[in-house]
C-alpha cells in the first residue's frame, strides 16, 4: 500500500548524495555510516545541541538510488542539527531484533548524551518507529505523523492495512508504542481525526506529556498535506526548538484553505455523506476565495510598483511628504487600556508583508521623541547583575522597566521591590509552576499591565542582554531615528565569553567581559538568535520572547533588522533566529550568557528561564562561550553608567540589598564546589573554548 509519497517535503531533490559531503574523507564532519542488511545508519555530529532522529517511512523502502539519504536530512543540515537517520530497506516496521540492538549499544556509549533535547520523528511507520525507540532515551520528545501504535494483530484486530508488518515478530521488545510514552518529553502526534485507522491508533495513546494535532482532511497523507501549505518546516522547528501551542499550529493549518486537495476532501466528505447541495455550496465558496486571493495579489504588486515609483520621484525630489493622518492612526491612543488581542489571520486568504519604514535617516527633535520604551523581564537569583542592568537600559532610554521574579533565594524578588518603590522599576511576582516556562508566563500576565498597554515600544530581555546602539548617542531614540517609522526591528545577539575571568568580580559585566564572537561569526544556531523592539500600534498582537506576534490582516508590517534593511517575510508566520545578510549596523544585542566560570555555577543550578527543563551544562557553556575576538565597545559607557549606578546606590536599602545578594552570590559559588561533581565540572568548563590569556597561563 502507498504511504505518503516519496517526498515528505522536508527535503530536496539534489545531484550529489548529501551526506558524503559531511562523512566522506577529508571532510569537516563527524559521524559514520552503517549499511546493513534491513537497515541502515547515518550519524553525523554538528556543532549543535540537539539531536535530530528520523525513521524512514514505507514509501522509501524500495529506494535504491545512490543519492538516497535518510528523512529530513536537508531539514536538519539546513538548520545545524545533528542528525542520526535510519533508512529502512525492508517493510518489517523497524522489527529487527539486531537494529533494537544497536540503538541500545549507541545509548550505552553515550551517543544521546550532552544534548539539551533529542527528538525522534518520523511518518507512519518511521512514526511508529520514532514512538518506540525514543523509550530507549528518556526525556526525548517526539514528532509522529500518522504513526501506528502498534500492528500486533493481538492488539488491534481491526487494522487491516500493512500484511506485511503484521507478520513481523512482534514479540520482540518495542512491540507497543502506546505503552512506550510514560517516560518521553513531549510526544506531539499529528494525524486525520476523520481517517478512522488512523484515529483509532492515536485513540491508544494517554498521558499528560500527549499533544495531538487535529490535521482535518489530510487523509493519511499528513506530512505531505502540511508540506504543501507551508507548515511542516515551522512544524518540525517548533518542536526540536522550543514547544508548538496550538494556536501556532492552528494558525499554520489555516493555509490548508487555499489548497486545491483541501477543497476535493471536504468536498468528498460531504458527498460520501449524501450531501451533495452542501459539497456544492463548498467548492463555490473555495472557488470565490481564490478568485478574491488573484485580486490581491494583482493589488499587492500594483502597490509594489505604485511604491517604487515614489521612491523613484523622491530621490528626484518630487514627493510629498507622507501622509500625517496614516502614521497618527498607527500609534497607540495615549491613556488607552484596550486589551491586546490576538493575531488575525486574514480570512480571504490573503497575507500581509514585510515593507520597508518611512521617513528612515530622520533627525531627533532637542526634547527626543517622548516616547514611552519598556522592557518586560524575568528574574531569578540576579541579585549581583540587576542594578548595572536597570541602570544601563535607563541610561539609553527605556522609561519602564517591568521585572517578574520566582523563586529567589538571592533578594532578586527584593532589589525588584525596592526598584519599584524608588519608582525605577514596575516588580510583579511570578510563583514558578512544574513544567512550566516562568518568561512565557510573565510575557502572558505582561499583557495585562497598564505599563504596557500604555507603552509605545517593547522589548523581552533577560539580565544577560544589553543593547548597543551604534548610532547617534547610542540611546533608542537615535535608533528609531535611524530605521524611521518601523513597526518593529529584530536585533541579533553577539555572545560574549568568560574572556578569561574565572572567579565572581562585582565590577561591571560590560566592563569585564571584552571578548566573544566577531562582527560575523556563527558558529552555531545560537549564535544568529535575536529579539525584538516592537512598536505597540494596531498592528501589534501579542509580545514573545525572540519576535512579536502581528495582527496579519490589518496591512504591511515594517519590521527590519538591526541594519534597518526589511526582514524576510516568512518572518511573520515564524522564526526566531538572524537570516542570511542580517544586518547589523545600527544595533547589536551583547549577550554575556556565561560571565565568569564560578558566576555559570550558580546559573546551572538556577535554570533556564524559558527551557525549564534544560540543563545548562557543558554543553550549553560550548556553546555560548566564546572568546575569539576583542570588543570593547560599550566600555565608553562605563563612566556614564558608574555615575547612574552611584546615584541609585545613594539609597541605604537599595544599596543593603545589593551587598546581601553578593554575598549569597559568593556563598553559593562556595556550596556548590562541594557537592559532589561540580568542582569537576568547573575545571572541565574552564579548558572549554578558553580565552587566549587562560590558555597561555
Amino acid at each position: 500500500m502507498a504511504d505518503q509519497d516519496d517526498n515528505d517535503g522536508l527535503d530536496e531533490v539534489s545531484e550529489t548524495p548529501r551526506w558524503l559531503d559531511d562523512l566522506r574523507p577529508g571532510a569537516e564532519g563527524e559521524g559514520f555510516f552503517e549499511k546493513n542488511l534491513r537497515h541502515s545508519l547515518m550519524f553525523v555530529k554538528r556543532p549543535s545541541d540537539r539531536l535530530l532522529v528520523t525513521f524512514d517511512n514505507l514509501s522509501n523502502v524500495n529506494d535504491e538510488s545512490v543519492l538516497r539519504e535518510p528523512w529530513a536530512y536537508k531539514f536538519a543540515a539546513d538548520n545545524g542539527f545533528s542528525h542520526l537517520g535510519v533508512m529502512a530497506h525492508v517493510s518489517d516496521w523497524y522489527r529487527d531484533a539486531d537494529l533494537i540492538q544497536r540503538f541500545e549499544a549507541l545509548v550505552a556509549q553515550g551517543l544521546f548524551e550532552g544534548y539539551e533535547r533529542v527528538v525522534f520523528a518520523g511518518v507512519s511507520m518511521g512514526g511508529y518507529a520514532s514512538l518506540v525507540f525514543s523509550s530507549l532515551v528518556p526525556g526525548a520528545h517526539v514528532v509522529a505523523i500518522n504513526p501506528q501504535s502498534t500492528l500486533d494483530p493481538e492488539l488491534v484486530p481491526w487494522e487491516t492495512r500493512y500484511e506485511n508488518g503484521q507478520r513481523q515478530d512482534w514479540t520482540l521488545p518495542l512491540g507497543d508504542a502506546a505503552a512506550l510514552t510514560k517516560g518521553a518529553g513531549r510526544v506531539n502526534i499529528f494525524y486525520d481525526p476523520y481517517f478512522e485507522l488512523d484515529r483509532k491508533h492515536v485513540e491508544r495513546f494517554e498521558g499528560d506529556n500527549i499533544r495531538v494535532f487535529n490535521c482535518w482532511f489530510s487523509n493519511h497523507k499528513t506530512a505531505v498535506f502540511l508540506r504543501k501549505i507551508g507548515a511542516l518546516k515551522p512544524v518540525m522547528t517548533h518542536c526540536i526548538m522550543d514547544e508548538l501551542t496550538a494556536p501556532d499550529f492552528y494558525s499554520l493549518y489555516r493555509e490548508r484553505r487555499s489548497l486545491p486537495w483541501y477543497r476535493g476532501a471536504v468536498s468528498s466528505y460531504f458527498r460520501d455523506k449524501g450531501r451533495e447541495g452542501l459539497a456544492d455550496e463548498f467548492d463555490k465558496a473555495f472557488r470565490k476565495r481564490l478568485r478574491r486571493a488573484k485580486r490581491k495579489a494583482a493589488e499587492v504588486q500594483a502597490a509594489e510598483v505604485q511604491a517604487a515609483e515614489v521612491v523613484a520621484a523622491k530621490a528626484a525630489g518630487k514627493a510629498p511628504e507622507p501622509p500625517v493622518a496614516e502614521e497618527e492612526a498607527r500609534r497607540p491612543r495615549k491613556g488607552s487600556h484596550a486589551k491586546i488581542k490576538r493575531a488575525k489571520v486574514p480570512t480571504d486568504g490573503t497575507m500581509a508583508r514585510i515593507r520597508a519604514p518611512e521617513n528612515a535617516g530622520k533627525k531627533v527633535p532637542a526634547k527626543g521623541f517622548g516616547l514611552k520604551n519598556v522592557i518586560v523581564t524575568t528574574m531569578k537569583n540576579e541579585g549581583p547583575f540587576m542594578l548595572e542592568w536597570v541602570a544601563y537600559n535607563r541610561m539609553i532610554g527605556f522609561t519602564d522597566i517591568l521585572i517578574y521574579t520566582n523563586d529567589c533565594a538571592d533578594g532578586t524578588d527584593l532589589i525588584a521591590k525596592r526598584l519599584e518603590e524608588l519608582g525605577l522599576a514596575q516588580h510583579r511576582q511570578n510563583p514558578l509552576r512544574e513544567g512550566v516556562s516562568p518568561q512565557r508566563t510573565a510575557l502572558r500576565d505582561s499583557s495585562r499591565q497598564p505599563v504596557v498597554k500604555e507603552a509605545d515600544w517593547l522589548l523581552c530581555a533577560d539580565c544577560d542582554e544589553f543593547l548597543n546602539i551604534r548610532v547617534g548617542s547610542g540611546r533608542l531614540d537615535d535608533l528609531y531615528a535611524a530605521v524611521g517609522d518601523a513597526d518593529g526591528i529584530s536585533v541579533c545577539w553577539k555572545l560574549f565569553g568568560n574572556s578569561g575571568r574565572i572567579e565572581y568580580s562585582e565590577d561591571l559585566v560590560i566592563d569585564q567581559f571584552d571578548r566573544g564572537l566577531g562582527e560575523t561569526e556563527y558558529p552555531n544556531f545560537r549564535s544568529l538568535g535575536m529579539k525584538t523592539l516592537v512598536r505597540n500600534n494596531d498592528r501589534f498582537a501579542k509580545l514573545r520572547v525572540h519576535r512579536p506576534l502581528y495582527h496579519l490582516d490589518r496591512g504591511d508590517i515594517a519590521w527590519v533588522d538591526g541594519a534597518g534593511k526589511p526582514m524576510p517575510d516568512l518572518y511573520l508566520d515564524h522564526g526566531w533566529k538572524a537570516s542570511g545578510g542580517f544586518g547589523h549596523d545600527y544595533v547589536r544585542l551583547h549577550h554575556y550568557a556565561v560571565r565568569s566560570v564560578d558566576s555559570f555555577l550558580v546559573k546551572r543550578d538556577r535554570g533556564r528561564t524559558n527551557h525549564v527543563d534544560d540543563d545548562q551544562g557543558i554543553s550549553y557553556w560550548s556553546n555560548m562561550n566564546f572568546n575569539t575576538q576583542t570588543d570593547t565597545s560599550l566600555r565608553a559607557r562605563v563612566p556614564a553608567l558608574r555615575k547612574q549606578l552611584a546615584a541609585m546606590m545613594r539609597d541605604p536599602e537599595l544599596a543593603r540589598l545589593h551587598r546581601e545578594a553578593v554575598t549569597w552570590h559568593r556563598a553559593k559559588i562556595a556550596e556548590l564546589r562541594q557537592r559532589e561533581g561540580w568542582d569537576a565540572f568547573r575545571n572541565a568548563i574552564i579548558e572549554i573554548n578558553a580565552a587566549p590569556q587562560m590558555q597561555d597561563s
